[in-house]
């Protein structure tokens, strides 16, 4: 696909961008911190090679190599040829931050142990209350289906502030604002949703809270459209609570030990949703789809073939979440104005974007209203608070029913 046109350069890790600086140097070591506190029981080799990943990431060190027999590698070595010579302080920030988290499972030996350094993280976040009271409110949404599917987008725009890996926007909730939406293009996919033909794609953000509300819309969207769902996974732990196929399978699974008592206190309407989502993923409806694209460095334009071909046929994809946004407008400063439609033209579906801002990224605002919040909220762009529900992509005429 071709980039956008007149598309600027990604922000940088370097001090051209506080808040990408400040992530590299002092967010990330906090987080690999957390990793190594909730695994007590790593083997000292593993504490120790984490250890050197966060003294390379505090003390600027260039990008380290990576073992080209590792899965998935092809890619992240051609990114790390193209950026010969960048340190992790002075290289593109979708870049680093994610090769930081390819390099995590390196460190924690993710390949053989398959053990998520984040899982024990995770877990404490479906056990929480707040978790519980967030499932079952979505599953309690009713009335007409077009409202039912609008409100029920909007639980999934502001569950995408339960995010492990940003305190900011963890500690505001689900709970909004009437003006916390910047942008609304919710009936607009709804009518996608009701009226169009052919599958619905999620690009899913996090695991725990945001999830489990995602997945209610997806229960829906079966039950109420009979549209076939594809749910697309990270290949391998990210950004601390992102969903991998292991999270969505003990989440669904409410015999596993885990899981277990988490139904066993659930409404019977929420429970009504998992045993909708089980059926439907034994019967084919829903797929779990991991690619390792979506841990990797590439923009959305440069989707793999393979995707794409998915892509191409969808009534509507859904992008969740901060990272997918990034990825979907090539993780730059815009003018604020510029059209998200205009920027994701390229995308051969309709897309939607739901998420909240905790990163400077963004489109589709008005130079007026970017400048009243510049001047009222200062890190409006990071904080979490505000969000978008902003679609774009391709409108294909002959998507009608």
């Amino acid at each position: 696909m071709p980039a956008p046109a007149h598309a600027p350069p990604r922000i940088r890790t370097d001090s051209t961008n506080s808040f990408a600086h400040h992530t590299m140097r002092v967010r990330v070591p906090a987080i690999l911190d957390r990793a190594l506190e909730h695994n007590p029981d790593y083997p000292d080799a593993v504490r120790l090679r984490i250890g050197q990943l966060q003294e390379a990431l505090r003390s600027d060190h260039l990008l380290p190599a990576l073992d080209e027999t590792a899965p998935y590698a092809s890619d992240w070595l051609a990114g790390l040829a193209e950026r010969r010579g960048q340190s992790w302080l002075g290289t593109d920030w979708f870049f680093a931050e994610n090769y930081l988290y390819r390099q995590l499972v390196e460190a924690a030996d993710f390949w053989r142990a398959r053990r998520d350094p984040f899982a024990p993280i995770k877990r404490e976040e479906y056990a929480s209350s707040a978790h519980r009271n967030a499932l079952d409110a979505a599953a309690h949404i009713s009335g007409g289906l077009e409202q039912s599917l609008e409100l029920l987008l909007a639980a999934a725009v502001f569950g995408n502030r339960i995010d492990l890996s940003f305190a900011a926007s963890l500690e505001r909730g689900t709970s909004s604002e009437h003006d916390d939406l910047l942008l609304d293009d919710r009936p607009l996919a709804v009518q996608l949703l009701t009226h169009a033909a052919g599958p619905v794609h999620v690009m899913v953000d996090n695991a725990g809270t945001e999830l489990s509300v995602d997945l209610v819309l997806v229960s829906r969207i079966l039950e109420w459209l009979d549209a076939p769902v594809t749910l697309h996974v990270k290949a391998h732990p990210t950004f601390v609570s992102d969903a991998t196929t292991a999270d969505l399978e003990w989440f669904l699974d409410a015999a596993v030990d885990g899981s277990a008592p988490l139904w066993r206190t659930a409404s019977e309407a929420a429970r009504h949703c998992r045993e909708q989502l089980a059926r439907a993923l034994e019967q084919g409806r829903l797929q779990i789809l991991p690619h390792p694209f979506w841990n990797g460095h590439r923009s959305l334009w440069e989707l793999p073939s393979d995707l794409e071909r998915q892509l191409t046929s969808a009534r509507l994809v859904i992008l969740k979440g901060d990272a997918h946004y990034r990825r979907a407008v090539g993780d730059a400063l815009w003018p604020p104005d510029t059209s998200f439609a205009e920027v994701t033209s390229y995308f051969p579906a309709p897309v939607l974007a739901l998420r909240t801002l905790k990163s400077d990224a963004i489109v589709g605002v008005s130079a007026s209203r970017a400048g009243e919040l510049d001047q009222s909220d200062p890190r409006w762009r990071v904080n979490g608070r505000r969000a978008v529900a902003s679609l774009g992509g391709s409108m294909r005429p002959n998507a009608a029913r």
